[in-house]
Order: C-alpha cells, then structure tokens, then sequence
C-alpha cells in the first residue's frame, strides 16, 4: 500500500526546536509536515522514566486508527554518549493530527543532547548541538521504497524551510545502516533511516559542530 508523506509534520517542528524561534516553520501539506511544525520551543523536562501506552490502547481520544503517544519506541535510538529526553507534550500534540495516521501508528518524539564524549575528536557539546528525534511505528510495514523517499522528502523540505532550503540529499552507510541525509543551506542535517526490519522510521534534524546526528546514526550499527 502506497502511504501518504508524512515527514513535513516532524521537520517544522525539529526546525523550531533548533532555532529557538517562538513561530513554527511553514508545515507544508501532508502529514510529513505536521511533526516538524509541532515544537516551538524547549522539550517538556521530565525526570521520570516514560511509561508505555496501555495494551490495546487506540491512540488520543480512543479513535480507532489514531497514533499512540508510545515513548518505548525511543529504545531504538542508540542513546550512548547522549541524553534523550522523550517531549510529551509535543508527542501528544502531534500524534493527534489525523495526517500522520495515514502513516504511522504510533509516535514517539525527543530532544538530543551531548552527554560526555560521543567519539574520539567529537566536538558536540551541550549548548552547541542538538537534535530532535522523531521515531514512527509504521502502519503498514511493508511501506515501500517510493513512500520513504517521499516521507524523506517532504521532512527535508520542511526542516530546511527557514534554513535556506535543502542544497543537497545523499544516500550513505553509517555503521552499516543505510541512512539518507539532508543537508541545508544554513547548516542543519537530517538524517532517516529504516530500523526494527523495516517497520520504524527514524528522523531527527540536528545542527552544531558536533554532528550530534550522524554520531547518533552510527551507533545504529554498533
């Protein structure tokens, strides 16, 4: 089944989060750009540790089909030399956006911040590099390679909105995961790639002199 982009809706919201801006970045069309738009400001802080949906659980306000709100998914994220902080309030409202259920079927989204060395020479530093990680449990697994080129695509283009826009997309291998990069013309990255076989999405946009992004995707093949 082919899905809808649903990419846009991250970006904005990673864009707004890394600028520190109080007005969310234009969203685009598609559920892609309701994620990106959704942050426009720091991460809910919580100290806690998130708690999973409950068993059967259909997704803000019981519609059958709506995203869940599921912070276990943030286990995929390799968190060495990182601190992950899962965003509840923004999950929440993004997850509620009938767009990205078209897609995805649950959501979890988090701020990134360096967390003591990540690699031997790594520059990252609190204060310097951020990235903001968002992880979809995909609706359909099967989702094939158009969709993603156009989740991928649709993030990229709302990510980089106020950053000049996208000046160049690069297919690589990092710890031997394929990941898809984006750079922008005002020097912020994001980066996708497939995980879980196949069945979760990651994308994070991320900006500093660390390259907190790509040291997070390496350590997907660790």
């Amino acid at each position: 089944m082919r899905l809808k982009p649903a990419g846009l809706v991250l970006a904005a919201l990673a864009l707004a989060a890394l600028s520190g801006c109080g007005t969310p970045a234009p969203s685009g069309s598609g559920p892609a750009g309701s994620i990106a738009a959704a942050t426009v400001g720091p991460p809910a802080s919580s100290g806690a540790a998130p708690s999973a949906p409950e068993p059967g659980a259909s997704g803000p306000g019981g519609s059958a089909g709506a995203v869940v709100a599921d912070p276990t998914l943030l286990a995929l994220v390799p968190t060495k030399g990182i601190r992950l902080t899962y965003d509840p309030d923004t999950t929440a409202r993004v997850a509620a956006d009938p767009t990205l259920a078209t897609s995805a079927s649950a959501l979890a989204i988090a701020v990134a911040t360096p967390d003591g060395e990540l690699t031997p020479g790594s520059s990252a530093a609190p204060g310097l590099d951020i990235a903001v990680v968002s992880v979809i449990r995909l609706r359909d697994p099967s989702a094939d390679d158009a969709w993603f080129r156009d989740w991928r695509d649709s993030y990229d283009e709302a990510a980089c909105a106020n950053a000049g826009g996208v000046v160049r997309r690069a297919e690589t291998t990092i710890g031997g995961v394929t990941v898809f990069v984006g750079s922008c013309a005002g020097g912020s990255f994001t980066y996708h790639a497939r995980v879980d076989g196949g069945a979760a999405v990651i994308s994070l946009t991320s900006i500093g002199p660390g390259q907190l992004g790509q040291s997070i995707m390496a350590a997907l093949g660790a």
